[in-house]
């Protein structure tokens, strides 16, 4: 199987894929809540997805972390957070599965699963088109609205993003089988 991960300190978006990546098995997410450690976190990422244990697990695709300033969100201490927690739940993943992660730039990732995508100056318009272009793939999936607002939550994006990065590690091992 392909277990594709979209990791941040407030949620993980997770897919996995039969062997053959041609049939989404599992997408959702893992939220935690404010003020635990991100060693807290990890613990809970863990119980979360334990059922997922004793898949047979083959390959792992992680969205790379921020690399570079982008936006109001990425100061420097908050990528130095990003990638030690990216770091510590790869570890847990290998430890898990015994497969090393493979990491995708997540432009390259959206361009490779979903060529038609063209994007946008704005990351928000961008996450809701891939939001957009998964649930047109997957029209079974129930989207999670929130109870009062009725509006698509964030974890819906989480979610896209790790399928994002499922499809694009499919399409580069399709390509690879064919040379």
């Amino acid at each position: 199987m392909i277990l594709a991960l979209d990791i941040s300190t407030s949620c993980i978006g997770y897919a996995l894929f039969d062997e053959s990546g041609e049939k989404l098995m599992e997408l959702n997410y893992v939220k935690f809540r404010n003020g635990l450690s991100l060693f807290e976190k990890l613990n809970e990422f863990k119980k979360q997805i334990e059922f997922l244990k004793d898949s047979d697990v083959q390959f792992i695709a992680i969205e790379e972390p921020l690399k570079k300033f982008a936006g109001k969100f990425s100061s420097a201490g908050t990528i130095a957070i990003l990638n030690k927690f990216n770091g510590m739940i790869s570890a847990s993943v290998y430890e898990t599965y015994g497969v090393e992660p493979v990491y995708y730039n997540v432009n390259t990732a959206r361009k490779t699963a979903f060529p038609e995508f063209k994007p946008k100056k704005d990351s928000k318009s961008n996450k809701h088109e891939i939001w957009s272009l998964v649930r047109e793939k997957e029209s079974h999936i129930v989207w999670k609205y929130g109870p009062r607002s009725r509006k698509l939550v964030d974890e819906n994006y989480d979610m896209a993003d790790a399928y994002t990065i499922a499809l694009c590690h499919i399409a580069v091992m399709n390509r690879q089988k064919k040379s």
